[in-house]
């Protein structure tokens, strides 16, 4: 008999490890629809972007859970794979807290989420029904959960499933917590309050009117931070509090307390006091924590984690007595700006500031490049090609391409007692990045490709033609407006740009402005779907089969649309705010969501699925094509211990598959019936395409044999 315990990953004791290499075994399949039609997954930084707001550990389950902005969750067992967890909502989530072996998350308008198993989250209940306040803290004793939010609202629950709201503290609340049988809340304008029973709440005087943000209790004391680097403590059950010199200056928003250290982190703050010591500013050690904004702490049985915008993880060990903290990053993930986005061939390629070129053969991993040493301080702007040459273009007239050419490349080996050294061919497209000499100034942007030419397009109406990218020849504009995009087409070539701006041209050689159509900016223009689509400033959506006369179509968003491509029968623009809209016929328009709010600068696509790229090195993707290969079994072991009043059954899998499918683990006990128990939900997360995984049963006899299956789950 299998195991039913609460937890999902104790009952069945998962753990899921990417691997490489296996041997093929078996394979069954089926499919099943999926809900909803997208999918997103971070691709970097890794590993994943979304902002941490809060984290909570459990000690005794051994997981971890962060929680984010529109609905995102994330679990480990180890803090090195990070788990997506189906919320069921896109709400902003705020805060998460474990009351037993129960996980509790609250969030935007009354959001509340309880879940006994990491693959199913659920929505409590507000027995006062919905309300538009966030819950902004969310604590637990060992018997009643206790949210806090906007206007002073206050919940309590005994299961953290039904919660009843209480009477209002009269003053914002942003963080809560409980320990030594006192829950603690604070908010706005110095305001802490603190209860023995969740109902009935006493307002504390805090000795300032700075906002706080959380509060946290550990070792007999509580810690409260607030704006302008404002901490204030409480030993005395949260009675009387003090002000501590931290040093801070800029907005605390957690603490956290790992054994005789005590850790504060906020926008660009890191303190950290030992042993009752002087505060001290980490960020500004040698090896220290990168300066960034930190939103959340929490402490581990190794080290404390903090963690903030767009995912940034440190780890903080040690400490002990006089001995400094020692800091390790939890990715080396890049996160400068990425403005545009292309796959010619089967290779992607992103490019960025600081010079930044990164490529990526499955969409999943990607991989910094070198560039040469003239454009190091550029900011790549623009890239775009064909299948024999890419070209990036940036600030200042910056230009780099990247043939695409098989180099010879001398390996050495040893074979026997022999070394043999000998030429081995090494594509170098979108690795080997050369500087041609620059022939303007001007910013440059726009980045089009034809079979037989190359069109570069920017600043004051610049146009740049070349038929290998090396040298470049400028030609006379229509226009001295920005030109940021540009695109060929069956018909010729389209420029686009500042002031609804259009320039066409035939050959590439002569170029003439088309009537205004509108003032916004046409940020990019794309030949996608069979005609030509323009994007841009107040969500302007422009599109033509002529390149003459355009027609504007209604998006639906204010907000700038800066880029847009065909996948599968639709297309797809992407903007700020994270703004992703489809449409099946580029007329009507409807918004599709994603997992930030972040700037999306770039789009682009491989036929299967959706690429975007933007702020803070964010690359998202989202499959749009399903994957129907089925799912293989590389490998399978099962080792059997125990005996007598019970036996603990491991299944050890190894299944191969590709990135991004998702698939249930099935299985039966009998060949002959077609009765099939649906099992865990599964999903290649890295570009690896291989999935380890153990699965624990325990019974009170000796395991049965069992038939297991694949499930596939669509996109």
């Amino acid at each position: 008999m299998r195991a039913s315990g609460k937890w999902f990953w104790l009952a069945r004791a998962i753990v899921a490890l990417l691997l490489a290499g296996g041997a093929l075994l078996a394979s069954m399949a089926t499919s099943r629809a999926a809900e909803g039609s997208m999918r997103w997954r971070w691709s970097n930084p890794k590993p994943h972007g979304g902002n941490v707001v809060d984290m909570a550990y459990s000690a005794a389950l051994g997981v971890a859970i962060q929680v984010a902005e529109l609905g995102q969750i994330y679990s480990s067992g180890d803090f090195n794979l990070w788990i997506p967890r189906e919320s069921g909502t896109t709400n902003d989530l705020r805060a998460v807290a474990f009351m037993g072996s129960r996980i509790l998350i609250t969030g935007q308008n009354g959001t509340v989420l309880y879940a006994d198993s990491l693959d199913d989250f659920k929505p409590g209940t507000l027995s006062n029904g919905s309300t538009a306040d966030w819950l902004e803290g969310v604590t637990a004793s060992p018997t009643l959960a206790v949210a806090v939010g906007d206007n002073g609202a206050i919940y309590t629950s005994a299961d953290g499933v039904n919660w009843q709201k209480r009477s209002s503290a009269n003053q914002w609340l942003r963080g809560v917590t409980y320990g030594g049988g006192v829950f603690v809340a604070v908010g706005e304008a110095g305001k802490i309050i603190t209860s023995l029973n969740g109902t009935t709440w006493t307002t504390r005087a805090s000795g300032t009117g700075e906002h706080f943000n959380r509060v946290s209790f550990a070792t007999g004391r509580f810690t409260a931070v607030a704006e302008n680097g404002a901490c204030f403590s409480s030993t005395n059950s949260g009675v009387n509090w003090f002000a501590e010199a931290t040093g801070a200056l800029n907005d605390l928003f957690y603490a956290a307390t790992s054994g005789s250290n005590r850790f504060l982190v906020g926008d660009s703050e890191v303190r950290v006091q030992n042993s009752g010591g002087p505060w001290t500013n980490e960020l500004s050690k040698v090896g220290g924590p990168v300066p960034w904004t930190y939103y959340s702490a929490t402490r581990t049985p190794d080290f404390v984690l903090i963690a903030g915008r767009t995912g940034l993880m440190e780890e903080g060990y040690g400490g002990a007595g006089a001995e400094p903290v020692t800091w390790r990053s939890g990715d080396d993930s890049i996160r400068n700006w990425l403005w545009d986005v292309t796959c010619p061939t089967n290779l992607y390629v992103a490019v960025g500031d600081r010079a930044t070129v990164m490529t990526s053969l499955n969409g999943v991993d990607w991989k910094l490049e070198l560039v040469p040493e003239a454009v190091t301080n550029a900011i790549f702007l623009g890239v775009g090609g064909n299948t024999n040459l890419l070209i990036a273009v940036g600030d200042r007239g910056a230009i780099a391409i990247s043939p695409n050419v098989v180099e010879s490349v001398l390996m050495t080996n040893q074979i026997g007692g022999e070394v043999v050294v000998a030429p081995v061919g090494s594509n170098s497209f979108g690795v080997v990045w050369s500087a041609p000499a620059r022939v303007t100034t001007n910013d440059l942007q726009g980045v089009g490709a034809s079979s037989d030419l190359f069109v570069v397009t920017g600043a004051g109406g610049t146009i740049l033609t070349s038929v290998d990218g090396s040298n470049w020849v400028a030609k006379v504009s229509p226009t001295n407006r920005f030109l940021s995009g540009v695109t060929a087409w069956p018909g010729g070539w389209v420029a686009t740009g500042d002031d609804g701006a259009i320039v066409t041209s035939v050959d590439g050689k002569s170029w003439s402005v088309v009537g205004a159509v509108t003032t916004n900016w046409l940020y990019r223009v794309r030949f996608a779907g069979g005609r030509l689509i323009a994007v841009g400033q107040n969500g302007t959506i422009l599109t033509s089969t002529n390149a003459t006369a355009w027609s504007r179509q209604t998006s639906g968003t204010t907000k700038w649309l800066n880029d847009v491509t065909f996948v599968d029968g639709s297309w797809f623009a992407v903007g700020n705010s994270g703004t992703v809209l489809k449409s099946t016929n580029a007329v009507n328009w409807s918004q599709v969501g994603t997992l930030t709010r972040k700037n999306l600068y770039g789009a682009t696509t491989d036929s299967r699925q959706l690429i975007t790229v933007g702020v803070e090195g964010l690359i998202l993707r989202s499959p749009i094509v399903a994957e129907t290969n089925a799912v293989k079994f590389l490998s399978f072991d099962r080792i059997v211990t125990g005996g007598g009043s019970g036996y603990l059954a491991q299944n050890l899998y190894l299944f191969g598959g590709r990135p991004d499918q998702r698939f249930t683990l099935d299985y039966r006990s009998t060949f002959d019936t077609n009765v099939w128990l649906a099992g865990p939900e599964l999903e290649f997360l890295d570009g690896s395409g291989t999935l380890f995984f153990l699965e624990t049963i325990t019974t009170t006899n000796p395991p049965l044999k069992e038939f297991y299956r694949t499930t596939l789950i669509a996109p």
